[in-house]
């Protein structure tokens, strides 16, 4: 419900335009009139709150899929700028960091990706289908040997549903079924500062410094 009501307000703000365009249009067709005063405080506003609801709860479902697909819990911070998840490889075994990181470069979405050392990669990715990216770094933690994905949301994003929001976790999403990495469970002593007895896939609690500047 949190959700949804962050979508709703997002969607409300980005549709005020159109719905002061429309209610000067009726007052200029119809003049000032107690029919038209009355159209245009009752029912203009039934009609922007219904649409404006069903513009979020799309929203929310486009989100909910691609969580339900990368094995994320969705959760009220899905439409914050930063994503900072803990996951780790669906199948373990020799070679897997490797694997994570030539998987990352192979996909189409992924861009201006630089390796710090062999434990860190910064890059950008395209959440949508136009040219806009996000910025993005995934980190091996060590001795856990998770991998912490830290996304930052760029500029001029549309968001999920168009809703300006929502980008940062979709490229989540994304990121975790292009490499093969989902949800990791979490632990109270786990470095990376994870909360305690928090469910799967949750924020992580403490961000490192590492990331605090994007590069590219």
């Amino acid at each position: 419900m949190r959700l949804l009501m962050a979508c709703w307000r997002e969607a409300a703000v980005k549709s005020v335009p159109v719905a002061f365009v429309l209610m000067v249009t009726d007052f200029v067709n119809d003049g000032f009139t107690w029919e038209s005063v009355g159209g245009a405080l009752v029912f203009r506003p039934l009609c922007w709150g219904a649409m404006t609801l069903g513009w979020a709860a799309f929203g929310v479902r486009s989100l909910r899929r691609r969580a339900r697909t990368a094995g994320i819990a969705l959760t009220g911070a899905a439409l914050d700028e930063r994503q900072r998840h803990v996951l780790r490889p669906v199948r373990v075994s020799d070679g897997w960091q490797e694997r994570v990181r030539e998987q990352l470069v192979a996909s189409e979405r992924a861009f201006l990706v630089a390796e710090k050392g062999r434990e860190e990669i910064h890059f950008r990715w395209r959440p949508w289908r136009g040219k806009q990216s996000v910025w993005g770094s995934l980190s091996f933690g060590a001795p856990s040997g998770d991998v912490v994905l830290d996304v930052r949301d760029g500029e001029g994003l549309r968001g999920a549903a168009a809703l300006g929001r929502g980008s940062a976790f979709a490229a989540v999403c994304q990121m975790a079924g292009a490499t093969g990495l989902e949800a990791a469970p979490l632990v109270e002593e786990h470095p990376t500062g994870r909360e305690a007895g928090a469910g799967t896939g949750a924020l992580v609690k403490e961000p490192p410094t590492a990331y605090d500047r994007p590069i590219g």
